[in-house]
């Protein structure tokens, strides 16, 4: 949820206190009233609903083809529907399982509240991020830029002040990093500072810097890629710091964007975190980095999206459960939802933006070794709580909040950027050990025990909470993000993620391996640029930056 931009090491280092091990837990929590709420996706995963399909057998009627079609409503699969549509190709079609597009992206509404789902934030992208900035402006969220070249960003989606704060020892600091112990603590943090800057400002040898965003704009250098072979637990034992406060600092970046510990994130995605942006304060003059957030979190990218592409192009609670390339054609196999029908369509191209481990079961003729890459792929369950509050909390300040001995990631207050009137948190749960048994739990226990749980972590915190809150609602992701493990980026299952077959294209952030908004978008891009070249239709790329095929 939160970034080292907002991060002033200096100024909120402090002597003295001891510093605390996360240790991952809570005591347990103790018996309270039921709350009233639900688990919206509360039924089976409706993925797994393609497992009842046999064969081509299955379908009945053929609908009329069209050009282009996308599989995925996330991000990615928006993105490669805009760029589509902003090509010319009105004869397309979006499918997206759910019964509200998103994906991990989605917001919620309650009462006229509205709140985030999943992905809440984004930043202003760095320099080279041209196809980032070319949506953005599309939709409308840069305006334009100044004479630096800076974005200027429209009113409403800058993060309001105060940003973020961190209860650590029994009180709120503003700020996410608590006491450094010792000179020796402070010094590494110093250290650790020191050797991110130099990252952000490194090139390669191919000019690239060494941490782009988009990743595959990042320097090919042996010596930055190597870093995806190690943990980034592994490099800071390489460089000596371990100083439990930045090992937590660390740790908590980890989770927060990647739902796993630094010993379990490649080296090259935990260092891109703090690179790939210019987070540091000695840069701040330089570029901006500052954080974009609306109500609805990345909710509202969606929507803007969607109502580009047009909803008369989008067909939700529909599974593609089938898809084969015959000869000029892509065959898809439909199953309508909201009523069981089967139906078959045929396109000239297709863009699968869904969860890539799901592609093995519908894709027909996938080589084994990429339908092995793509099931090999390690995601993190997490659980999300929109806790509703009768009146604000009585510490309510700030946007992110953030439980230093916690199994969570922390909160945001979604209505921070609206009326400020704190009544809609969005806690954050992500599940780092023992995936398996973490995702068969997640979806096996009901409301009120994982109601227990959070409340029990909160309370610390917030001692009234008990007493304010009126509902809390939850979501269950049980393949929320792909994990950037070591050896997941640049290796041999990277490229094969990414290759095509045939005419058929695969987007998501999956396909990259880092789970972020604006590699979802990038990886979206690029598919749509592919399958318009499959098919003959010149366009002008979104994508200046990507000279070669990394």
């Amino acid at each position: 949820m939160s970034r080292l931009s907002r991060r002033r090491f200096l100024g909120l280092l402090a002597a003295g206190g001891g510093a605390m091990a996360w240790g991952g837990c809570r005591p347990e929590p103790v018996p309270q009233p039921t709350v009233p709420g639900r688990i919206v996706n509360a039924g089976p995963p409706r993925g797994h609903m393609m497992r009842e399909i046999t064969g081509w057998s299955d379908f009945g009627r053929e609908l009329p083809s069209c050009e282009l079609a996308v599989v995925g409503g996330g991000i990615s699969g928006l993105a490669a529907a805009w760029k589509l549509r902003r090509s010319g190709i009105d004869r397309l079609l979006l499918f997206d399982l759910e019964d509200a597009l998103g994906g991990t992206s989605r917001s919620g509404e309650r009462a006229g509240l509205v709140f985030p789902w999943g992905a809440h934030y984004i930043h202003i992208p760095p320099r080279e991020a041209d196809c980032i900035h070319e949506i953005l402006s599309d939709l409308g969220i840069i305006e334009g830029y100044d004479r630096d070249e800076a974005p200027i960003i429209s009113p409403g989606a800058l993060l309001r002040w105060p940003h973020e704060r961190l209860f650590h020892r029994g009180r709120w600091t503003e700020g996410l990093l608590p006491f450094a112990t010792s000179t020796t603590g402070r010094e590494e943090v110093y250290r650790f500072e020191d050797a991110m800057l130099r990252w952000t400002l490194y090139r390669g040898r191919d000019g690239r810097r060494a941490f782009a965003m988009p990743l595959h704009y990042s320097t090919a250098d042996g010596k930055v890629r190597a870093l995806d072979r190690i943990s980034m637990a592994d490099y800071m034992d390489g460089e000596g710091w371990h100083t439990p406060v930045l090992r937590w600092l660390v740790d908590h970046a980890c989770r927060d964007d990647y739902g796993s510990r630094a010993d379990q994130v490649s080296a090259w995605a935990g260092i891109h975190y703090y690179a790939c942006r210019y987070y540091d304060y000695r840069l701040q003059d330089q570029y901006p980095s500052h954080t974009l957030t609306w109500s609805g979190g990345n909710g509202y990218l969606v929507a803007k999206l969607a109502d580009y592409v047009g909803r008369d192009n989008i067909m939700a609670n529909t599974l593609v459960a089938k898809a084969e390339v015959e000869g000029e054609w892509v065959r898809l196999g439909l199953l309508d939802l909201t009523n069981g029908d089967k139906v078959m369509l045929r396109v000239r191209a297709l863009v699968y933006a869904g969860k890539l481990h799901t592609a093995p079961h519908v894709v027909v003729g996938m080589a084994s070794e990429q339908a092995a890459a793509m099931r090999s792929i390690s995601y993190s369950p997490w659980l999300v709580a929109a806790i509703f509050l009768k009146e604000p909390l009585a510490e309510y300040t700030t946007w992110d909040n953030v439980l230093y001995d916690s199994p969570s990631v922390g909160y945001v207050v979604a209505d921070h950027q609206s009326d400020g009137s704190g009544r809609v948190l969005v806690y954050y749960w992500p599940f780092t050990d023992d995936l398996e048994a973490s995702r068969r739990r997640l979806l096996r226990e009901g409301h009120q025990y994982w109601v227990s749980h959070i409340l029990a972590d909160l309370h610390p915190a917030h001692p009234d909470i008990y007493d304010k809150v009126e509902r809390i609602d939850l979501y269950r992701w049980g393949h929320g993000m792909p994990r950037p493990v070591p050896g997941s980026l640049w290796g041999a299952a990277a490229q094969l993620r990414r290759r095509p077959l045939e005419r058929i294209f695969f987007a998501s952030c999956d396909a990259s391996g880092l789970p972020l908004c604006e590699e979802a978008v990038y990886s979206g891009i690029r598919a749509a640029e592919d399958a318009l070249e499959c098919i003959g239709y010149p366009c002008a790329t979104s994508l200046a930056g990507l000279a070669h095929d990394a």
